[in-house]
């Protein structure tokens, strides 16, 4: 098993993630590079955690975001420096959270099918280069009536002020028409959860797109909602969904340093897994960790062992072409 999702700082732990490796079997590992709550950057703490790691680890670096204040000639000029140079340190593949709203707000980040990232674009699908990249949030974030309390105390509700979900899904669709050979991963099923036709459409169309299972927890509820769609949706698109857990993303963002929960990493490990795995009905319960919703009903996929190797591990390795 190799989870494509992973977050890292070396004030988490580096013996907690070791023995998260160890206790869920991983075979491979990749650490998708966002900075700290503070701002650190991450990209040498990933390296150190490769460098002592007993499996192969695979480094996602993130693009320095205090380009984003230059001007439209410079900053394309600098996006492609700034994916060289990351290439050049030894990175797998670039991670992109600049599709996230709050990290748009925060910095000047311009329209992703806008003509100061063609230059960008053009090298990463030239070069064959993977990119993990974060496009919106899930659609309840810009609804103030059905936002969660845990969302908004994040500052994840996303009022006038924020890019529309809506707009930003009409600009990658822009942007992968223009370069529609990008080897591009959208984490959290691109948050279409809840429209598997559209996001189905979408892979249809670009043979380079992939998607992951990272949670949010609403991914799992919505899938388990529409049962039958989902269980066809993953055996249809079965050689494009890689596995992720998103583990150390809550330590990443926090205020405060912490080390890595070993109880959270298991609720999100258990909360893909049986759900993937679960033939037929089960219960969900809150566990304090992770899952902190009320006792629900889980319609599970039970999908077949094959499928569950390429989930699990090969659909990754042909993302990054390993």
């Amino acid at each position: 098993m190799i989870d494509g999702h992973i977050h890292y700082i070396e004030y988490m732990g580096m013996d907690r993630l070791n023995q998260v490796i160890e206790d869920f079997g991983y075979e491979g590992i990749a650490l998708q590079c966002i900075p700290s709550f503070h701002g650190k950057r991450v990209e040498e703490d990933a390296f150190r955690f490769q460098k002592q790691s007993r499996i192969p680890v695979y480094v996602f670096g993130g693009l320095d975001r205090t380009i984003y204040g230059m001007d439209e000639e410079e900053l394309g000029k600098a996006l492609v420096k700034d994916a060289v140079r990351l290439m050049d340190m030894g990175c797998t593949g670039i991670k992109m959270l600049e599709g996230k709203p709050n990290i748009r707000k925060k910095y000047p980040v311009p329209d992703f099918d806008g003509a100061v990232w063609d230059a960008f674009w053009d090298y990463l699908e030239g070069e064959q280069i993977p990119v993990c990249m974060h496009v919106n949030d899930p659609e309840e974030f810009w609804d103030e009536r059905r936002v969660s309390d845990f969302a908004k105390q994040a500052g994840w509700f996303y009022d006038e002020s924020y890019v529309n979900n809506e707009d930003q899904y009409r600009q990658i669709d822009a942007m992968l028409r223009s370069h529609p050979k990008l080897r591009i991963l959208f984490p959290h099923f691109f948050f279409f959860s809840e429209q598997l036709k559209r996001l189905g459409g979408m892979l249809d169309t670009y043979p380079n797109v992939y998607i992951d299972i990272t949670p949010g927890s609403e991914l799992y509820y919505n899938l388990s909602e529409r049962q039958e769609e989902a269980r066809e949706f993953f055996e249809k698109y079965q050689n494009r969904i890689c596995f992720g857990t998103d583990i150390g993303s809550r330590v990443l963002v926090a205020e405060e340093e912490t080390v890595l929960s070993f109880e959270e990493c298991a609720s999100r490990f258990r909360l893909i897994t049986e759900f993937l795995e679960t033939k037929g009905d089960y219960p969900l319960r809150p566990d304090g960790c992770y899952i902190t919703a009320e006792n629900r009903a889980m319609h599970g996929l039970g999908l077949s062992e094959e499928i569950l190797e390429k989930i699990y591990r090969k659909n990754f390795l042909n993302f990054i072409k390993k």
